[in-house]
């Protein structure tokens, strides 16, 4: 279940289960092509956070990420 949340900041923090980034990783990977950047960098990141190794297209530029 997602929990979104906009804090007086005005910034936005959505926080995902497990399986919901699994499905999500998923839907972006299945259309890789036609993914928008920011669907590649939410890729990237989840691969990150949960210690995946992909190919180096799919490494992270997120702001400390890089490898």
């Amino acid at each position: 279940m997602q929990v979104i949340t906009v804090p007086k900041d005005g910034t936005l923090r959505i926080e995902f289960t497990a399986e919901e980034v699994k499905q999500l990783r998923a839907d972006v990977e299945a259309t890789w092509t036609q993914a928008s950047d920011a669907g590649k960098e939410f890729v990237r990141y989840a691969d990150t956070l949960y210690g995946e190794e992909r190919p180096r297209h799919h490494r992270p530029t997120f702001p400390g990420g890089g490898f």
